[in-house]
């Protein structure tokens, strides 16, 4: 009984230390994934506001309504 006992305890720390593993890995993962999401979602940003300065140095547009 002591030996199925053992083993069961020896089955459940390997369980522990791979589930952990495996949480662990997921974890990070998701991690790396909202990281780069968020990375692109702000270099698009990013490039839209390079774009609109550019649009209103080039173009000359202007909100002052004293010039419409």
């Amino acid at each position: 009984m002591e030996r199925v006992q053992a083993a069961l305890g020896g089955l459940a720390v390997v369980v522990l230390l791979y589930g952990g593993y495996i949480v662990i890995r997921t974890l990070t993962r998701a991690l790396y994934a909202l990281i780069w999401f968020t990375e692109t979602v702000a270099m698009f940003v990013f490039a839209l506001l390079i774009g609109y300065v550019a649009y209103r140095v080039l173009w000359g547009v202007s909100d002052d309504p004293r010039r419409h």
